[in-house]
């Protein structure tokens, strides 16, 4: 259910108010009006302040919050995972195939199937991914894509066919094609340029079906008690999607959109496309576009992101880099000379040097600080000078406790517990003076910014029972600035993430108390989300 305020008048809602605002931090109920917040206080200074007319009221007994915000999470892509096959959970390569095949008797056919595969090898019985010829035996007959956690692809037999991928095919530079040791390539295309062969020979959808994707994925978020939230990656193609969403009335939180550059689309044709799709100006108080998106290496979970030292058991494989050195400098150079900052993926200790490198060659001519520049994900080992150098430029990280409990088993797989237990250092970060904002890289890990909560303080990872790394705990506190007041910066979504009069009417109502023990976060609800004054209830 969802009633916009204008049309009743005025609403009040009643809980245990946290308002994250130092100047007054807790109040029994908050007033609103419109879009706007008019009164905090005790329930009867905020009904005397409301006064006569038709006041709507709203007690449901919980926690009342500002509304939460995610710095990164990817809104299209979890509307589009709802029409996928989910293959997330699978725990066998036969249990995949079995999926496949129920999908394609109920949905037959000759076009792809595709998949959401967000499992490692060691969540899987046989140790090992699938390849093409494991696909081939459930689904021959028509192209398969497992889409690996927005990096890589799988892809069977007609697959590759339909990619024009064949023993000859060479490397896409920043990617890599898999094969045997007799030639043939084994199904698994590795990273962004390599994917991409695949998902060219799919083909575009249209700007309905994207932005039905986007109404799909802002709902999805607005029950997990977001109002605010940032959506990198975001292609050409895909803005102007966003611009028919929101000038439809079909965003259901207010949305920051990270436009996608890489080698082959400069700054000046990115921008170019951005004007095109109409995105500024479809409707501004749910819709702004953002920092540049960036993709310099690969996932931890993955085995590709880019490391100082070689991963083990490789021949001297220390990761792969996605954008050029030179790309990265461009890209960066001419953001901050126009005034806008560029968001970039950096697993990595490698390629977070490589970022700080670049911004403070930019700096050193036009000051990076305040224009939107932040580290994306930066958890694999960075040493403290790098913390240094980043709190030194004024840049922000965009950091995912979510995704570290997803990824983090994968790593402690590959790396070894020591250094899982110095990844993802958010104590770390923010002692070292850097702005953090949290958020979940969803879909794959949890959406939820209770479950993010949970475990920037307990340090839990999955399919372990014990914190790996505590002393990298975060507290109460600061968990829950992360995905509001933090977040909201990082994002730049002024005015969310704190609860003051005259600010935005953007509330989440929790039954948990996001202050109290951790214990109890991971399996909290959210009762109601107020969203520029419409209130939600699930």
């Amino acid at each position: 259910m969802t009633s916009p305020v204008n049309d009743v008048g005025a609403l009040l809602v009643v809980g245990d108010v946290r308002t994250m605002d130092p100047a007054r931090p807790r109040a029994g109920a908050v007033g609103i009006r419109g879009d706007r917040i008019v009164a905090l206080g005790s329930v009867d200074e905020v009904r005397r302040e409301l006064g006569r007319g038709r006041v709507v009221e709203h007690d449901a007994g919980g926690f009342v919050l500002p509304g939460f915000v995610d710095s990164h999470v990817h809104v299209l892509w979890a509307g589009r995972a709802q029409e996928r096959v989910g293959l997330d959970d699978a725990t066998s390569i036969a249990e995949i195939g079995h999926r496949l095949l129920a999908h394609d008797a109920r949905h037959p056919g000759t076009g792809w199937i595709e998949a959401e595969a967000g499992f490692d090898p060691g969540d899987l019985a046989e140790g090992r991914l699938p390849t093409a010829t494991d696909l081939d035996a459930a689904v021959p007959h028509r192209p398969v894509l497992l889409d690996r956690k927005g990096h890589d692809a799988i892809v069977n037999t007609a697959g590759l066919q339909a990619a024009g991928i064949d023993a000859t095919t060479p490397d896409p530079p920043g990617g890599r094609i898999e094969h045997t040791r007799d030639g043939r390539p084994t199904g698994l295309l590795v990273e962004h340029p390599a994917a991409d062969l695949a998902r060219a020979a799919i083909g575009e959808p249209d700007d309905a079906r994207r932005a039905g994707w986007i109404e799909t994925g802002t709902r999805l978020l607005r029950g997990h008690g977001f109002t605010g939230v940032m959506d990198p990656a975001v292609g050409p193609g895909e803005l102007a999607a966003y611009a028919a969403a929101a000038r439809s009335g079909r965003l259901a939180t207010r949305v920051v959109v990270m436009p996608l550059g890489d080698d082959h689309l400069d700054d000046a044709a990115l921008q170019a496309a951005v004007r095109r799709s109409g995105v500024a100006g479809a409707d501004p108080g749910r819709l702004r576009v953002g920092p540049t998106k960036l993709f310099l290496d690969g996932g931890g979970s993955l085995g590709t992101a880019w490391r100082s030292t070689p991963w083990p058991g490789t021949d001297g494989y220390t990761g792969n880099r996605t954008l050029s050195v030179e790309a990265l400098r461009t890209h960066c150079r001419s953001a901050a000379a126009a005034g806008r900052g560029v968001g970039i993926h950096a697993v990595g200790d490698a390629a977070v040097d490589l970022v700080l490198d670049a911004l403070e060659e930019v700096d050193r001519r036009t000051p990076v600080a305040g224009l939107g520049f932040h580290l994306i994900h930066a958890y694999l080992e960075p040493s403290a000078r790098a913390m240094r150098r980043t709190a030194s430029l004024g840049v922000a990280l965009s950091a995912h406790p979510a995704l570290w409990w997803n990824a983090g088993a994968s790593v402690v797989d590959r790396l070894g517990e020591a250094v899982a237990a110095r990844s993802n250092p958010l104590r770390s970060w923010i002692d070292a003076g850097v702005l953090v904002g949290g958020g979940s890289d969803g879909p794959g890990p949890p959406l939820s910014a209770l479950h993010g909560m949970w475990q920037a303080r307990t340090r839990r990872i999955r399919g372990s029972e014990h914190p790996v790394g505590p002393g990298e705990a975060i507290t109460a506190e600061e968990a829950l600035a992360l995905f509001t007041t933090r977040a909201a910066a990082v994002a730049g979504l002024d005015g969310l993430g704190r609860l003051r009069v005259g600010g935005p009417a953007d509330l989440a109502v929790t039954d948990v108390d996001p202050l109290g023990p951790a214990g109890p976060l991971p399996g909290g609800r959210v009762l109601a989300t107020v969203t520029a004054g419409a209130l939600h209830v699930p």
